[in-house]
């Protein structure tokens, strides 16, 4: 008997569950894109939550195996560590509150969330406060940090990112045609928001800001300003190197961006665990702008090193990066006894 699957995307904000599962329903309670193109493109027709439809109606034990949930689940949260959050959304609460009802109300195979937040924590301690200790909810973490000990019911899978962007598509779809453009352009891009983020109640900073200006003192990046998405892309693809630097969270779409352009990724070191063991390149990544200069001088010099580097990226996205290889790595881990 074939399994069915119902996924829930609690505000439109990655699609790429249902590019995975193009077999599952796929629900949304709130419109905050507009996904007509992409819609279009996979021919998905969502099931919208509104006063004429109920989709719990439709989403019973009796029809479905399988539930997936993305959700930002930080956003839900009104207190962390015993502070106030001041990041708390209540239509975020208030959904997950509908979401927990629906699981407790029902026996469903496997509950798979997909939380992507941006930070690091377990997502079981946001649980364990709204009384479903008692069900088998796997989550899948955005941003999971290889240093930390989580509960075994988490899993890496850094690819659901809220944004206009769907990581999943880019990375799936045009990969190998940009890896076969040759002579690009010796320089360094980089575009992207000179951000300063503080959340006292995680206890995170992120100084983007002051990064970008320690880095300029020091090399010289190509940035050509707000640009649109295909010209930005087409950019991207012709620039010999990309700068990642740390987003809120990581990885962020940037990240995407740059491993489907077949630009080499010039990334800020981060604790950001893969679904994959295989690492990239040491000489492509860095811990501040003077190890930054000495990277991109050393790769300049030695075109067997960048031609090590690139491979050996395009050799994971490849790899790790496909639609077959995802969609096996969720199914193995519902599968998982915990």
């Amino acid at each position: 008997m074939v399994e069915k699957t119902a996924i829930i995307d609690i505000k439109n904000q990655d699609i790429g569950l249902k590019i995975l599962f193009p077999e599952a329903d796929y629900f949304i309670l709130e419109e905050e894109f507009d996904r007509t193109r992409i819609n279009t493109k996979y021919n998905i027709t969502p099931i919208i939550h509104n006063k004429h439809v109920n989709i719990y109606e439709y989403i019973t034990n009796n029809k479905y195996d399988n539930l997936f949930i993305i959700i930002p689940l930080y956003d839900a949260l009104e207190i962390y560590d015993n502070k106030l959050n001041s990041f708390f959304k209540k239509n975020i609460h208030n959904y997950l509150l509908e979401i927990i009802n629906l699981i407790n109300s029902n026996d469903f195979n496997n509950i798979s969330i997909f939380d992507n937040y941006d930070y690091d924590y377990d997502p079981n301690i946001i649980f364990d406060k709204e009384l479903v200790k008692e069900k088998r909810i796997k989550f899948f973490k955005r941003n999971y940090n290889k240093d930390k000990k989580y509960i075994s019911n988490v899993y890496p899978f850094p690819y659901i990112i809220f944004g206009h962007q769907c990581n999943i598509e880019m990375i799936t779809d045009l990969f190998y045609k940009n890896t076969l453009i040759q002579n690009k352009v010796s320089r360094i891009f980089f575009s992207g928001t000179p951000f300063i983020h503080v959340d006292n109640e995680y206890g995170i900073i992120r100084n983007r800001r002051e990064m970008i200006m320690n880095i300029q003192n020091k090399i010289n990046i190509y940035n050509p300003g707000q640009l649109p998405h295909e010209l930005f892309m087409n950019e991207m693809i012709n620039s010999k190197y990309s700068l990642d630097l740390l987003g809120v969270g990581d990885p962020n779409i940037r990240t995407f961006e740059i491993l489907w352009s077949g630009s080499l990724r010039i990334g800020q070191r981060s604790n950001s665990k893969w679904t994959f063991d295989d690492e990239f390149c040491e000489e492509t990544i860095f811990d501040n702008e003077n190890d930054l200069l000495e990277k991109i001088i050393k790769l300049e010099n030695d075109p067997e090193l960048y031609k090590n580097c690139i491979d050996k990226q395009n050799e994971i996205v490849k790899k790790y990066m496909n639609i077959d290889i995802l969609r096996n790595y969720i199914k193995q881990k519902i599968e998982t006894v915990f």
